[in-house]
């Protein structure tokens, strides 16, 4: 013992051995982080969704985990698809708590993800999924079309129309709205959230406000850098603000026209059907959170029937969170055009 105590005293008395070291360590961790970063695929193969809850559970309470703001939508979560999970199991009746939960939790590394039973569901489409084949059954059209809950109206879960009910065209719109709030709308509201300084400044205080503040620097520049990173990859982020300010006004002014011309109050007819909790979803996330931009003053403006569903929405299913907040919603963002 007495031997190994003195080579190792020699060993950091050694500048040369130091100065190894201190070159190889981070070598290592170097090499370690690039052959992960960009040689090595994040999994093998993903496990498939589970279609349904295992048998006998049914009536276990549906566990939503979602990131919790302190300055946020009805659900206290900034994500719209958070919301639009919430948003479902209210109007489809479905007993659930929620949970706060950061990202890395999830077993995909996103929110929101859910327990219910013994089964994890993953990503808002997969989740409803889940939810529409545990608690109604499928049509002939392999929509599903009928609750197996009792008390259920005919063609309803709760207050929810089930897509089984909506004819073709209907559903059709209903799914075309769904995309482009998904894959286009989304990325425009994060590059103008994460992306611009103006937008920035509010997650920072959002998100971070509690980290110290020796290491906030590093923290704020590696989240937003990663973020920076997915939008690049989807493209929205190669874009001039002024573009994605144009395109995202140019998207909703889609919705608004798709949503307008159905002569309903819903895209599910006179009831919301699963795609209706991502329209309000996506609605309330940019007309009532603290990020100001020039596609909410344009659907205001150009739009009062999309501002008009998505406040009798909320007035309906969230009764709970108290009425919107006016001085919210006039904020206005200053973005070179």
């Amino acid at each position: 013992p007495g031997e190994h105590l003195l080579a190792m005293a020699s060993f950091f008395r050694d500048p040369w051995a130091l100065a190894a070291v201190g070159i190889a360590v981070p070598a290592v961790l170097m090499g370690k982080f690039l052959v992960t970063r960009f040689f090595t695929l994040p999994h093998s193969e993903p496990e498939p969704s589970p279609k349904r809850a295992v048998p006998g559970e049914e009536d276990e309470v549906f566990v939503l985990y979602q990131g919790k703001q302190s300055i946020a939508g009805p659900s206290g979560s900034l994500s719209i698809f958070c919301l639009k999970v919430e948003t479902f199991l209210r109007v489809a009746k479905i007993p659930f708590s929620v949970k706060g939960a950061l990202a890395f939790q999830g077993p995909k590394g996103k929110l929101p993800f859910a327990k219910h039973g013994s089964t994890t569901t993953c990503d808002s489409h997969y989740m409803l999924e889940y939810l529409l084949n545990t608690f109604s059954k499928e049509g002939t059209s392999r929509e599903h079309a009928e609750s197996t809950r009792k008390g259920d109206a005919a063609g309803m879960l709760g207050d929810l129309a089930l897509p089984g009910t909506m004819d073709a065209r209907q559903l059709a719109v209903a799914k075309a709205i769904e995309v482009v709030i998904e894959h286009r709308l989304y990325y425009n509201g994060m590059m103008l959230r994460w992306g611009h300084d103006d937008g920035f400044a509010k997650i920072t205080k959002i998100f971070f406000g509690a980290v110290p503040a020796i290491i906030k620097p590093f923290i704020l520049r590696m989240v937003r850098r990663n973020v920076w990173d997915t939008m690049r990859a989807q493209g929205v982020a190669t874009h001039h603000v002024s573009d994605v300010d144009r395109r995202e006004i140019e998207d909703w002014d889609t919705v608004a026209t798709l949503f307008e011309t159905s002569g309903t109050p819903f895209l599910g007819g006179d009831a919301p059907c699963p795609q209706d909790c991502t329209l309000f979803a996506a609605l309330d996330s940019l007309l009532n959170t603290p990020f100001p931009s020039k596609a909410k003053d344009h659907v205001i403006a150009k739009h009062p029937a999309l501002v008009e569903y998505a406040d009798a929405f909320r007035a309906r299913f969230f009764p709970d969170v108290g009425p919107v907040d006016m001085a919210v919603r006039r904020e206005s963002k200053l973005v070179m055009i």
